[in-house]
């Protein structure tokens, strides 16, 4: 049965399944979201959203990229709708470019199809609401797109996009002066989110002044789809992309920079803040090794370096460890044939973190002070459907949206992933 925009129809089953179809040539343009509303239109938690990283609400499950089931007799009393939605957000496209999209709402006993119509600049759309009426269930036909995106959508339905976020966790304190003794010990640690202290350090300092040691600090992950041995070893790398950006604060005069893969932002070693970039990686890397985005810098300097992953990919799902066992790889010694440090260099691995609903994670920051270099390997994210960038304050704290940082942005539309990429940091 189909139905029409605006038109309100009473359902008869007990559980569906919501599914978006689109043409093959859009394919994969529109993710799929559900939200759970009380009675005043507004989500109860963050839990109400269930979309990627979320799939699963009470009496709501993402079943498939598409599709949503609604147990209706598991939704709880206090709410009175389930709105389900689609974005094109994080494909960089709008509802014009997908050229039609359907929704059918189907159970054993009911079958009914909506087609939006008239849709050309939005990236988000309402497409259809289960909601409750008199003791029973009825279908609102919505169609109502937002030009604005996934913030005005945020927004009206009570999802705080800008306001005061939750005390960020302290970094590690830093001891205020190094050891009177060089620590010459290698360093082989590996960092959870189990592991009782998330920080390690080196002492760059075991150099003596010898030339051709080098400094690493890079992001490896072993892409979507990757495959692994009962011992965990990866036998097949996947694909997938992940945006990395090192942001890099100059402890004199607190002005920061943006170091990345793209062009004219990969930094130079001659300059400060002496950071350059390898590239971008958009899969595996050579001879079927995982992927790796990488910078070399100077270890005669001090200073602040945070290492940020940009989640435009999954329209905010935080869903860093889909790539495959993303970790962040700090590596210290003489250089080998490839220029990158050799066997026996100093090493510190922070496996990354997930779990949060954000379109940027924080997965290491990563300060040189006299000589000694200290990795604070605790994850954190930015606020919900906040597409600034974490950044650090004027004293090399961490900031969860610094004002007058950088935002986030499509590189389809844009060419580039930030809007700025250098200025001064915020009072800390």
């Amino acid at each position: 049965m189909e139905v029409t925009k605006g038109s309100k129809t009473a359902l008869v089953g007990s559980r569906y399944v919501v599914s978006l179809e689109t043409t093959p040539a859009a394919a994969g343009l529109v993710d799929l979201a559900a939200v759970l509303l009380g009675p005043d239109g507004r989500v109860r938690s963050d839990d109400d959203l269930v979309f990627f990283n979320n799939p699963r609400g009470q009496g709501v499950e993402l079943v498939s990229p598409t599709s949503v089931a609604v147990d209706l007799a598991a939704v709880p009393a206090d709410v009175d709708r389930v709105v389900v939605t689609g974005s094109t957000e994080a494909q960089g496209a709008r509802f014009g470019d997908v050229g039609g999209v359907t929704a059918t709402v189907a159970c054993p006993e009911q079958t009914l199809a909506f087609t939006p119509d008239g849709l050309t600049e939005e990236t988000v759309l309402q497409v259809v609401a289960l909601y409750r009426r008199g003791g029973a269930w009825r279908l609102d036909a919505i169609g109502q797109g937002y030009r604005d995106g996934l913030a005005a959508f945020a927004v009206e339905h009570g999802i705080d996009v800008d306001g005061p976020p939750a005390p960020p966790a302290e970094p590690a304190t830093v001891a205020a002066a190094p050891a009177p003794v060089v620590d010459t010990r290698t360093v082989s640690i590996s960092l959870t989110k189990d592991s009782p202290d998330k920080t390690a350090r080196i002492d760059l300092r075991k150099s003596r002044g010898e030339a051709g040691w080098v400094l690493t600090v890079g992001l490896e992950w072993d892409g979507r789809g990757a495959v692994y041995d009962r011992d965990g070893r990866c036998t097949r790398y996947g694909e997938g992309d992940l945006d990395v950006y090192f942001f890099c604060r100059n402890e004199e005069t607190d002005e920061y920079v943006v170091i990345s893969g793209e062009r004219g932002h990969q930094g130079d070693l001659e300059r400060w803040p002496h950071v350059h970039h390898s590239g971008d990686s958009r899969g595996p890397g050579r001879g079927g090794k995982p992927a790796v985005e990488e910078v070399e810098v100077r270890p005669t300097e001090n200073g602040d370096l945070l290492l940020n992953v940009y989640q435009s990919v999954d329209n905010g799902g935080g869903a860093i460890d889909a790539f495959g066992r993303p970790r962040v790889v700090i590596r210290y010694g003489r250089a080998g044939r490839d220029g990158r440090p050799g066997p026996d260099a100093d090493e510190i691995v922070v496996q990354v973190g997930n779990g949060k609903n954000a379109f940027w994670a924080t997965v290491a920051h990563i300060d040189v002070q006299d000589g000694v270099l200290t990795v604070d390997g605790e994850t954190r994210y930015s606020r919900m459907f906040s597409e600034r960038m974490p950044g650090l304050d004027t004293r090399g704290r961490w900031v969860a949206r610094p004002k007058g940082g950088p935002t986030g942005r499509s590189k389809k539309r844009n060419g580039t992933g930030l809007d700025r990429y250098q200025g001064t940091c915020q009072p800390g």
